[in-house]
C-alpha cells in the first residue's frame, strides 16, 4: 500500500477568504445560540485521551467533559462553552471560542495540531550545561513573531557559571537578544532562587507557555513557580479517572495565588523545539528584526546573502549592525525551509 504523501505548506489546502468568513459567521451564530441556552464558559486545563479537563473558574472544581467531534482540535488554554445535559453522563463541550493566539505543532502527515491557546508569551529556558544553541532560540523567536506574542528567555544555573570565557559568551548572547523587540532575558538559578522575583514579575497576570530542552531545569522551575503543583496534578488525575497524571499533552497550571494574580503556565512536555519548515520566507525574515531592514537592499534581487557582491546583509554583518551568530542562524533556518 502506497504511503500517503506528506502534507506540507506547499500541498496543504487552505480555505479561501469566502469560506473562512462563512465558517466564522456560522461559529458566531452557534456561540450566540449557546449563550442564549445558558451554556457555561470554561478553560481547557488538559486533553488526556478521551478526557478533556476543564475549569469554569480559578477556584472551581475540575470537570471531565465529552466534546463535539465537529468543533476541531482542543488544547490547553482554550476557552470553550459547555452544556450540562441532565441526560448525559458528563458535560459536553459544544464550541471553542475564537482564539486570541494559538501555537501549533506541525507534522508532515497529520498537519497542524494546536497545543496552547490564548497565550501572551513563551518562556524559553536555556543554560550552559548543556550549552544552548542560538539557532534553537531563534526558532522560538520566529514562532513568537508569527503568533504575535512576547518571548521571555530564562538563563538558568548561574550558580555554577564560573568559567570566565563562558561568562563572557553568555553576556554577549544576552546583549544580542535583549536588542530584539518583544524579547526579554532574565538570568537566574532555580537552585538558589536567584532571578525568580524578576521572572515572576514577567509572568504575573499573563498566560505563558513554558518550553526547554532536556536538562535545562524546566520541571524544577515549574515546581518553584507552582508550589501546589502536586495538588493540581492530583485534581487533574481525579477528574480524568485515569490515576496518576502522566501525559505528553500540554497542561495548564495556575501560579502561586499568594504571589501572583491571574498568572498561568502551560507546560508542554512533548514539545522541546519548533519546526520552521512549514513557514514562508517572509515569516522567517520577520523573525529576524535586525536583518529585516537590509533585505531587499542588495544589488541582486535574488541575493542569497552568502557569496554575492554588494550584499547589504553581509555588509551589515561586517559593520557589526547584525551579529554574525544571528546571521548564520538566519541562513541555516532559511536554507532548511527552501530545501523542502
Amino acid at each position: 500500500m502506497a504511503r500517503k504523501p506528506p502534507v506540507t505548506r506547499r500541498s496543504a489546502k487552505k480555505l479561501t477568504n469566502k469560506q473562512l468568513n462563512t465558517v466564522n459567521d456560522n461559529l458566531a451564530k452557534r456561540i450566540e445560540r449557546l449563550h442564549a441556552d445558558n451554556a457555561i464558559e470554561a478553560t481547557v486545563i488538559s486533553h488526556m485521551g478521551y478526557n478533556v479537563i476543564v475549569q469554569t473558574a480559578p477556584e472551581a472544581p475540575l470537570l471531565a467533559c465529552d466534546w463535539r467531534q465537529n468543533i476541531g482540535a482542543l488544547c490547553a488554554g482554550d476557552q470553550v462553552l459547555i452544556s450540562d445535559n441532565k441526560h448525559a453522563a458528563r458535560p459536553v463541550i459544544e464550541a471553542i471560542l475564537p482564539r486570541k493566539t494559538v501555537i501549533e505543532k506541525h507534522n508532515n502527515y497529520r498537519g497542524a495540531k494546536p497545543f496552547a491557546a490564548n497565550i501572551d508569551q513563551i518562556l524559553v529556558i536555556i543554560t550552559h550545561q548543556p550549552m544552548f544553541q542560538p539557532s534553537l532560540v531563534d526558532r522560538y523567536l520566529i514562532m513568537a513573531n508569527v503568533v504575535g506574542i512576547d518571548c521571555l528567555i530564562y538563563f538558568n544555573k548561574t550558580d555554577i557559571l564560573k568559567d570566565a570565557d563562558t561568562i563572557a559568551h553568555i553576556e554577549r548572547m544576552q546583549a544580542i537578544y535583549e536588542k530584539i523587540p518583544q524579547t526579554f532575558w532574565v538570568n537566574g538559578s532555580i537552585k538558589t532562587a536567584h532571578g525568580l522575583d524578576t521572572l515572576i514579575a514577567r509572568l504575573d497576570n499573563r498566560r505563558t507557555v513554558v518550553t526547554g530542552q532536556s536538562g535545562v531545569g524546566k520541571s524544577s522551575l515549574i515546581n518553584a513557580l507552582v508550589p501546589d503543583i502536586d495538588i493540581q496534578t492530583k485534581s487533574i488525575s481525579a477528574a480524568s479517572g485515569l490515576g496518576r497524571h502522566s501525559t505528553t499533552n500540554s497542561t495548564l497550571y495556575r501560579l502561586n495565588q499568594h504571589t501572583m494574580h491571574q498568572g498561568v503556565l502551560i507546560d508542554t512536555p512533548g514539545v522541546r523545539s519548533f519546526d520552521t519548515y512549514h513557514l514562508s520566507r517572509e515569516q522567517i525574515n520577520n523573525g529576524f528584526a535586525e536583518i529585516l531592514p537590509f533585505l531587499g537592499c542588495c544589488h541582486f534581487s535574488d541575493c542569497s546573502h552568502t557569496h554575492e557582491k554588494n550584499c547589504a546583509v553581509k555588509k551589515a554583518v561586517e559593520e557589526n549592525k547584525i551579529s554574525e551568530i544571528r546571521y548564520l542562524s538566519f541562513l541555516q533556518i532559511l536554507n532548511e525551509c527552501q530545501a523542502l
